[in-house]
């Protein structure tokens, strides 16, 4: 039982982190690896988890009236179509060299928490539910990209469509963690899928890390919390250091 208690609290921060900008998803897959799942084991587990806190952030934001549509429904598909490409390809890497892709993008994405610039939150926001993007063909195809890289691993995704809505869009934070909460939702759909056919997902530890992740995810997008925030994203990013290193090392 300890070890679910363990997966549930660990979900719970996940989901405060993930949903002020990204970067959780660092402590998962190192934690179900050491637990005694293959790499591929431990991405699909934690499937259930990031499909689940795109679902429960999406309507936080949505009982907020933060609602891009249909631009969000756009990107989100495209990204979703991107994620079964990059599901089917992460399952033909061999474990051994999973694991290792796992840690050095968990510490490239750990540096960036540590010493990328803060985000600007003061960025144009968009007006009205119905927004229009400047390009949306552009804003398309990179959604697509994003959607092959969120189903091959997934880690790190969070931060990239932020800073892809912001560059593209001009979109402030708040605006772009409501956006990426629809997309991470829709690119989790089919690689859930995919790696459930597999046979990569455990499902009782799945559930307690979705419960725990949905919480956290609900949680923050309904209150802000931002008061916290820089401490508890370095915290998370040195002990996902420390567990990036031992997966290199092992």
């Amino acid at each position: 039982m300890g070890y679910y208690l363990l997966y549930f609290i660990t979900g719970i921060i996940v989901g405060f982190v993930n949903t002020l900008g990204g970067g959780g998803s660092s402590l998962i897959y190192p934690l179900l690896i050491f637990s005694g799942m293959s790499p591929h084991e431990a991405i699909g587990t934690a499937r259930p988890a990031f499909l689940l806190q795109g679902f429960s952030g999406w309507l936080g934001f949505l009982s907020k009236k933060l609602n891009l549509f249909p631009f969000n429904l756009y990107v989100g598909i495209a990204a979703l179509l991107g994620s079964i490409i990059g599901a089917r390809i992460s399952l033909q890497v061999p474990p051994e060299i999973m694991k290792k892709i796992i840690a050095l993008v968990i510490l490239m994405v750990t540096m960036y928490i540590l010493f990328g610039k803060k985000m600007n939150n003061t960025i144009i926001r968009p007006q009205g539910k119905r927004f229009r993007p400047r390009n949306l063909p552009l804003n398309l195809l990179v959604f697509f990209l994003l959607g092959i890289y969120s189903g091959f691993i997934q880690t790190g995704i969070g931060f990239l469509i932020i800073i892809a809505l912001m560059l593209l869009n001009k979109m402030n934070l708040t605006a772009a963690n409501s956006v990426k909460a629809l997309v991470i939702l829709l690119a989790g759909i089919p690689a859930l899928i995919i790696f459930a056919r597999a046979g990569m997902i455990h499902w009782k530890e799945a559930g307690f890390l979705a419960a725990g992740t949905a919480l956290g995810s609900w949680w923050t997008s309904r209150w802000s919390v931002e008061a916290n925030e820089d401490t508890v994203k370095k915290i998370v990013a040195v002990i996902a250091i420390l567990m990036a290193i031992k997966l290199l090392v092992t």
